[in-house]
């Protein structure tokens, strides 16, 4: 997959290694909340996700949370196994440049 370049404000800088270490953290919880069925957890991951990332300057992860969010609230596992896939190859191919 080819890198996902996106530039953030440089103000951001400071609390983005947190932000993305706190994504890494999502991924596991997914992992496990996928592997339960536990889609009441998927749904408030995605939630989390999608109202955060657009304030990181990341609209396109944003999106990514609200169809996770959507499919755990429709209970529909195949959907949200797909999301997950683009949750981690989005994270795995970010780029990040601060403007």
């Amino acid at each position: 997959m080819e890198k996902i370049v996106v530039e953030i404000d440089k103000d951001l800088e400071p609390i983005f290694g947190s932000f993305l270490t706190n994504r890494q953290k999502d991924i596991e919880l997914l992992k496990d909340a996928i592997a339960n069925s536990s889609f009441d957890s998927i749904e408030s991951i995605g939630h989390k996700l999608a109202g955060n990332a657009g304030s990181y300057g990341l609209p396109d992860l944003g999106e990514i949370g609200a169809r996770l969010e959507q499919s755990a609230i429709d209970n529909d596992l195949s959907a949200i196994e797909t999301d997950f896939q683009k949750y981690t190859d989005y994270l795995n191919n970010l780029e990040i440049k601060f403007v």
